[in-house]
């Protein structure tokens, strides 16, 4: 309270005081006083801002002084002065205006710069707007993107892609599958509870550095840190040979280019080819149009180590089961229903018991899947196959030849394979000398010089790996080679001697059906008994599953019956009769014409014509039905025979094979089950020219290839291992080779045959390896045999113009056009693909692993045997379960790119540089 009186009574007195001086001043100075105060006040004003301005001059004077005089002994960049004179350009668009090629093609530049226009808009234009309006920036981005890609589209224009497709990347791939196997066996020989994830894949860098010598691809891999320096450094590069060398100078567009290139191109193509789920759903779409086989489907739920897959797959199968239990509605729907249902149940059973397998036994210390370890002293009975049976099966003699080289027999199973191959090798030199390539007295010569080395290796008494046989039939067989007899018969008594002697002996084939090697074998084959089979499981009782599945596979029957020759309810029913024409010529190609008479009944009425076909017509008919109806494959058709396929009496049969094949075709129970089917008979038998159906580049190679198998099975594939080498060697040297007929077509260099090269790569690489070599040999002999012969050079023809297509202008645009639909559906940034279920993930594995075996053909399946043919196909698929391993394969196919693309760039010294930061280099 008494400091406000206080402040009340200052502020008063304040006030009181001073107008008491202004009345003061008035009444002391007058009027005059206060006009003479306000003047001197405004003088005072002026005379301090004269004195300011006066002085500011001169200080500017002398500093304009100083810095002339430091200006003329100094020298600057002239950066800025350019900077202002230039300063129009950065708002002058018509730099921009005209529009660089990136392709040099009309058909791809306007998508490219299409794609451009949505990257900018997607990827620039969500940050860029929050800084900047200005439109120049990118349009500069633009530019000097359209000028990169152009680099780019030039370089690869200039590549070979033949070579780099079905060369360098088919060997990358196939060495990443070496690698591979290796690490799995390696770590398959450690003790069960030592085996890891990361010890198959630390054995798999070691065995790449052990290859590559000097660099490992470990880190790039494995640890993301060192995979973003990895990218950022190949980046760098890139820029630097692609970008205009006036935007690379530019650090902050460079960097900003490099982070939008690694963050949003390369990285994100890497994570989705790196994910296994990813490729099971291509390899499935890309066998989509291979027909699934029960058989093999079944398989490979037998071979399954996983639960986590046959729970999914269960858990689908009974959602199916609900749904064909809700859908019953009575009548034929409900027959069928309960076949279904019948089936399904059926594979039920065979899920849940491998599922009990599971859950009682670690699958990953087990021997491999498909071997056949129980002793058959269980009293299982097992199929007993006569000695013929093995010794003409190729993958049955391989067994045997390991048997009787543990068992002192090697020597016997050496003479009767060089036989055989003796027997082949005449083949061929006297179809040389029918040819014209070879003259009589060089065929007699060879002939001889062969027999003899053989006799000398096995027959004389001097032989070191001599066989003991009677002599008296070694006499007969000099007393026929000197009388020149008929070649083909030199060694037929020796022969079937050997194979008495091999049959009848307790050591040998007698020994062999006791010991396991015979169970591995029948396995291999896929003829063990029922009993012994269903023996393996837990349940006894259960049938073995291959043998029920077959029972269902067909509700009819093929085969002509008294029953089935007439109609149905009055059907239509049509009747066909082959009969053989005779020879026809076209060029140098000769083949048999068979008259087809077709009858046609409908009622009373009826209609017949004949049609001319060849054989290679029905045999395009049988290709074109077992693609559309795939249960129809067990319709008995005849195969290819290459050589005497013009014999009268194999021409008799094969007219009857015709006959009843045809027949079965038309067969009323058939055409009633698959109503389809009819119109590709009639299209077949109508007269004019028959072409079947087109089908891709890749189905017709295929089915060239291994259709060859079967003229050429019987024939070659009895090729000696090194029995037969030991005489192509010995004659060689002395007579300049046997067989210049067969050498010309056996040892010619494959290095040029396309197919040839990529088929023995993979089959000797996923299936072979840990095969006998007298095996490797022989399956390597009979591919350069059918392959030499049924496709020749056009093969090659093809594929490199099927390569020239794929690289084409047209498809280029297509391949642009189908990432931007991809990318951008309906012109808008598609939304992030969630992540698929895992329920669906696991089928995904089954189906993907079940294609890939039904897609390899019949014919090398039965060379390959069961076993290896599966644990073949489970390999490749194992190989692309890794998510590391997945990456490593792809920076080596990015860096077999960048080597081709830029050839004179030194990328084979600069990317070992990248990797050598390794611990396992740095330790090596």
């Amino acid at each position: 309270m008494n400091s406000e009186k206080t402040t009340t009574t200052f502020t008063g007195s304040w006030k009181l005081y001073a107008s008491l001086g202004a009345i003061l001043f008035v009444g002391t100075f007058g009027i005059h006083g206060i006009v003479l105060a306000f003047s001197c006040t405004i003088c005072f004003a002026i005379g301090f801002i004269v004195v300011v301005l006066k002085r500011s001059q001169e200080n500017v004077r002398l500093m304009k002084e100083e810095f002339a005089k430091v200006a003329e002994e100094h020298r600057f960049p002239h950066g800025i002065q350019d900077f202002v004179s230039n300063r129009e350009r950065f708002t002058d668009k018509s730099m921009y205006e005209q529009t660089h090629s990136m392709s040099k093609s009309s058909l791809v530049d306007p998508i490219l710069e299409e794609v451009l226009g949505l990257v900018m808009r997607d990827f620039m234009d969500t940050w860029y707007t929050e800084l900047s309006d200005d439109q120049l920036f990118k349009e500069s981005l633009k530019r000097t993107a359209r000028r990169s890609i152009s680099r780019l589209s030039h370089a690869m224009q200039k590549v070979d892609w033949v070579p780099l497709l079905t060369h360098d990347i088919m060997d990358d791939c196939a060495s990443h599958l070496r690698l591979y196997r290796k690490a799995k066996e390696r770590c398959l020989s450690r003790k069960e509870g030592e085996r890891t994830e990361e010890d198959l894949e630390s054995d798999f860098f070691d065995l790449e550095l052990e290859m590559e010598k000097t660099y490992c691809r470990d880190l790039v891999s494995t640890t993301p840190q060192y995979e973003n320096a990895y990218l950022h450094d190949i980046c760098d590069i890139l820029l630097y040979l692609l970008m205009p060398s006036e935007d690379f100078r530019s650090r902050p567009l460079r960097f900003i280019l490099r982070e939008i290139i690694i963050r949003k191109v390369i990285m994100p193509l890497l994570d989705q080819f790196s994910d296994p789920d990813y490729l099971n759903h291509i390899i499935v779409w890309l066998l989509s149009s291979v027909s699934l086989g029960t058989d093999d489907f079944i398989t490979m739920v037998e071979l399954s180590k996983s639960c986590h897959e046959l729970e999914a797959l269960l858990e689908a199968l009974q959602e199916e089961m609900c749904a064909i239990r809700g859908r019953d509605s009575g009548g034929e729907e409900a027959t069928i229903g309960k076949q279904q249902l019948g089936s399904l149940e059926h594979l039920e059973s065979i899920i849940k018991r491998r599922m009990t397998r599971l859950s009682t036994c670690s699958d990953y210390s087990s021997p491999r899947e498909g071997s056949i370890l129980k002793d058959d002293g269980s009293g299982s009975p097992l199929i007993q196959l006569p000695i013929v049976v093995v010794l003409t099966n190729s993958q049955a003699v391989r067994y045997f030849i390991e048997f009787l080289s543990a068992n002192g027999g090697q020597s016997y199973i050496d003479c009767y394979l060089a036989i055989e191959g003796f027997k082949v090798s005449v083949e061929h030199q006297l179809r040389g000398l029918s040819n014209g390539e070879t003259i009589d007295s060089e065929v007699y010569e060879t002939i001889k010089e062969a027999a003899v080395f053989m006799y000398h290796q096995y027959l004389s008494q001097e032989a070191v790996t001599r066989v003991c046989i009677d002599d008296a039939i070694i006499n007969k067989f000099l007393a026929t080679m000197r009388n020149d007899e008929s070649y083909d018969q030199w060694f037929e008594q020796i022969q079937n001697e050997i194979m008495n002697v091999l049959n009848t002996d307790e050591r040998f084939y007698p020994a062999f059906k006791k010991d396991s090697a015979y169970i591995d074998m029948l396995s291999s084959l896929g003829i063990l008994g029922e009993e012994y089979e269903s023996g393996t499981d837990e349940d006894n009782g259960s049938q073995s599953s291959r043998s029920v599945d077959m029972s269902h596979s067909s509700s009819f029957n093929f085969l002509p019956s008294s029953s089935s020759t007439h109609s149905l309810s009055g059907e239509p029913t049509m009747s066909i009769n082959v009969e053989t024409l005779g020879i026809g010529q076209q060029g140098k190609q000769t083949f048999a014409l068979y008259n087809v008479r077709v009858t046609k009944k409908n009622g009373t009425n009826s209609s017949s014509w004949n049609v001319i076909r060849r054989y290679s017509d029905f045999h395009t008919l049988h290709a074109l039905i077992v693609a559309k109806f795939p249960h129809l494959a067990s319709i008995s058709f005849p195969g290819k025979k290459t050589f005497n396929n013009l014999d009268q009496g194999f021409l008799e049969r094969r007219t009857l094979a015709l006959n009843h094949y045809m027949t079965a075709l038309v067969n009323p129970n058939v055409l009633k089950a698959t109503p389809e089917l009819e119109s590709v008979v009639l299209d077949f038998l109508s007269q004019k020219q028959y072409v079947g159906s087109r089908e891709g580049l890749h189905k017709k190679v295929m089915n060239a290839m291994f259709d060859g198998v079967k003229a050429f099975g019987s024939a070659v594939t009895a090729v000696p291992d090194l029995a037969l080498n030991q005489v192509f060697d010995g004659v060689t040297k002395g007579v300049n080779g046997l067989n210049r007929a067969a050498n010309q077509v056996l040892m010619k260099d494959s290095a040029d045959n396309i197919p040839l090269r990529v088929l023995m790569l993979f089959v000797d690489e996923v299936f072979m390896r840990g095969e006998t070599q007298f095996f490797r040999r022989q399956l390597t002999a009979v591919m350069r045999q059918f392959v030499n012969a049924t496709l020749g050079s056009s093969i090659n023809r093809k594929i490199v113009d099927l390569v020239e297509w794929l690289t084409s202008e047209e498809q280029v645009a297509q391949y642009v056009l189908a990432f931007r639909n991809s990318m951008w559906p309906g012109g808008q940034l598609g939304p992030e693909v969630p992540e698929r279920p895992r329920g669906i993930a696991m089928v995904t594995r089954i189906f993907a692993r079940a294609m890939m075996l039904s897609a390899l053909p019949e014919q090398l399946r039965m060379l390959m045997g069961a076993t290896t043919t599966n644990n073949g196909v489970l390999t490749v698929f194992e190989a692309l379960q890794n998510r590391r391993l997945n990456r490593r394969l792809l920076y080596v196919l990015l860096e077999r790119l960048l080597l081709t693309v830029f050839p004179e760039n030194r990328f084979d010294r600069i990317l070992p540089q990248l990797h050598k930061k390794s611990p396992r280099v740095m330790m090596s």
